[in-house]
Parts: C-alpha cells; structure tokens; sequence
C-alpha cells in the first residue's frame, strides 16, 4: 500500500527555470530590492536587502549585531544582454539571473552547493530613514516574515494512481497585513502538482508586519514536496 506525504518547507529547495510569459518586461535592476536568499543548508533562509547603484556598486545589508556597519560591498554587478551576474567574497557565492521576467531573481552558486534567490522592488526610502533604525540598518525589512496559518496541499489523487512524485517552489509578494500576492513558480517538476499547490499556499497567511497598507510588500518563498511512502 502507498502512503503519499507531502513535506512543505520554506524555501527549502533550490531554483529551476520559471516558466514566463511571452511579452514579459525586462527588469530594471538598479535600485534597491527586499530580498529573500534561500537553499543553503548551512545558513538556512536569509533575508537580505540588495543596492545595485547606477555606477555599478552593489551593496547588501542584512541583520547583524553591528548595526553601526549594515551594508557591506559585493564585488560590482555586471549585465551582459539581459543576464546580470555579481559575486558576494564572504560567502563565495556566485548570483546570476536573467532580467526578462517579471521580478528580480535567480540562482546562486559555490563551489559545493547552489541554490535560489528572490526579490520585491522597494520603497527608494528604505535605503534612507523610512525603513531603518538610527543606526542605519533596514530592520524592518530584513526581520523574519511570521507564518499564522500555514496549508499543506492535497496529493492528487491521479498522481498516486501513476506513482508520480516531485515538487514545486513558488515565491511570492506578502502586502503589510500578511497576504499573500503575485504567486510565482519558480520550479514545477510536473503539472500535475501545479494546482495543489497554489491552493495550500493561497490558504494560508503571514503575520501583519506594518500598519501601513499601502507599504511595500515583502519577498517570500515556499517549497513542497511530493513523495510516495511505501508500506507492507
């Protein structure tokens, strides 16, 4: 007899090509952007804001006990065609991702392990004082995003009749009162899991996190596991 299980974790696994839409817009890059880092078993999931300045520069900022020293420098982006690359020494891991898609993302790698990043476009101000404290580190957009209800999907029923297994990653937008929006598949090993998948997400929900309803949403990612458990 066959068990199906399915193990959701948060953004757990690493990152395939999304799937997008004819017509897509390229991204502009430059700027800053609330950023989500995910796949390294090391460090686990880790939330970041990146500066990629016109002049090249590219900066990142992240919780840390010196907050008189938030933001650090990575090596300077470059773009060839619509394919920008960076490089980050202190971790050795090296980003990639392709612009022409609908939001800024992609995959990183080292030498032993690689895995996925993604990110929402913020507020200019969060480099500044709007979502920083005196110090200068933009806390508020780095702290832990709080899961209050939290679906897991159904497994099809079609997929356990075909002993299929696999899995997905969606990222996705959380708005200030912890909604979810702008779901996006970033890895889909079949169709089959497309469904239920979207579902348990769109069921659940975050904690608010700002009392502003028109602030900038937050980046996150989902991962679900498809696995059929044998018994006898």
């Amino acid at each position: 007899m066959r068990y199906a299980i399915v193990l959701v974790w948060l953004a757990s696994c690493v990152t395939g090509q999304a799937q997008q839409p004819a017509g897509t817009e390229f991204v502009d890059h430059r700027g800053v952007w609330n950023c989500i880092i995910y796949g390294d078993p090391r460090t686990g999931d880790e939330r970041v804001v990146l500066n990629f300045g016109a002049d090249g520069t590219t900066r990142m900022a992240l919780p840390s006990p010196d907050v008189q020293r938030p933001w650090f420098p990575l090596a300077r982006w470059q773009l060839e065609g619509d394919a920008l690359t960076f490089f980050d020494s202190r971790t050795e891991r090296e980003f990639s991702a392709g612009l022409n898609r609908s939001t800024l993302g992609g995959e990183w790698r080292t030498a032993e392990v690689f895995g996925g990043w993604w990110c929402s476009e913020a507020d200019p101000a969060s480099a500044s004082a709007l979502y920083t404290n005196p110090t200068g580190e933009p806390t508020a957009m780095t702290s832990p995003l709080v899961q209050v209800v939290t679906a897991s999907p159904t497994y099809p029923i079609e997929a356990i009749r075909e002993a299929k297994e696999g899995r997905a990653v969606i990222c996705f937008q959380v708005n200030p009162q912890g909604m979810i929006r702008d779901a996006e598949f970033v890895e889909l090993s079949d169709e089959i899991f497309r469904e239920p998948s979207l579902n348990a997400l769109m069921q659940s929900q975050y904690q608010a996190w700002s009392s502003d309803l028109d602030g900038p949403s937050r980046p996150a990612c989902r991962s679900f596991v498809f696995s059929l458990e044998q018994r006898y």
